[in-house]
């Protein structure tokens, strides 16, 4: 198996998961259940859910989801909706967040 994606969020994860069921590529997601336990920071090896899919299929799979991205790039750009990333202080923020009460609340990333 090879690593493929790693999703942002559980909505990310269950549109992917359904594009790849539909393309009929199988797919493992690793953390699936055990990164869904702990809410707060999410850590790579520790609680990171990740797309795997086997070597045969990594070509197809990658393909799908490099289209899947760029429609949703497309759609952001028509409606006007761009995606910014996270503020300085929101940054420095969230690492204190997570360093010293255990949690994370991200700032506003989304802008209209």
């Amino acid at each position: 198996m090879i690593r493929l994606y790693s999703p942002e969020n559980e909505i990310q994860l269950a549109i992917l998961r359904s594009i790849f069921e539909a393309e009929g590529i199988p797919i493992f997601v690793h953390n699936d259940h055990f990164g869904s336990m702990r809410t707060g920071m999410q850590i790579e090896l520790l609680n990171r859910k990740t797309i795997m899919v086997s070597e045969v299929h990594f070509d197809q799979a990658s393909l799908v989801m490099r289209e899947y991205f760029k429609n949703l790039e497309q759609g952001a750009q028509e409606t006007g909706v761009a995606k910014e990333g996270y503020s300085v202080f929101d940054k420095i923020r969230m690492v204190v967040e997570g360093l010293f009460f255990g949690w994370v609340m991200p700032g506003r990333k989304w802008r209209q």
